[in-house]
């Protein structure tokens, strides 16, 4: 759910935008969001192309990945910002960082001030979340499926469900 609110941040900044999917299944919306090009990081011979490309990557996985084969794709005094929060430590090789000078950093939610310029930088470019409003009473499925990784791109409870 993170990663397509970066795509639509990162578009309306004016970057070019380059999306890494594991699977191409993601391709046609990565590119209706906004992306220019899309990645399918499964496939060796797509990642080698985009190696020393990048000035920066917005890494939005929450499972475990190797960090290292995003960090290859960096150019010179590149940057790789981690918001995605995985279950275990990442393992990040020092000769990925060290032979291009690059930064590996990471990032929580911010407070009130970084928010409401959030929210403000969102009006003003009429970026929204797309979502699946579900009734309460599908909250069962909502879980499986988020397990399963089968959300387009995040659940939002129909309060009006409750009643």
């Amino acid at each position: 759910g993170l990663g397509h609110m970066g795509v639509k941040f990162a578009r309306a900044l004016g970057a070019h935008v380059v999306v890494f999917s594991h699977t191409d299944r993601k391709k046609q919306d990565a590119f209706r969001l906004g992306a220019h090009e899309v990645v399918v990081s499964s496939k060796p011979e797509e990642m080698a192309a985009q190696a020393g490309k990048l000035d920066f990557i917005l890494d939005t996985v929450s499972a475990n990945h190797d960090v290292n084969a995003y960090l290859e794709l960096l150019k010179r005094d590149g940057h790789l910002v981690l918001v995605g929060f995985p279950g275990k430590p990442l393992e990040v090789a020092a000769v990925s960082l060290l032979s291009r000078r690059a930064s590996f950093s990471g990032s929580a939610s911010g407070g009130v001030p970084e928010t409401q310029a959030m929210l403000d930088f969102c009006g003003e470019h009429g970026i929204v979340s797309d979502i699946e409003l579900i009734p309460i009473q599908g909250i069962n499925d909502a879980f499986e499926r988020l397990q399963k990784g089968d959300v387009k791109y995040r659940f939002v409870i129909d309060l009006k469900s409750l009643a």
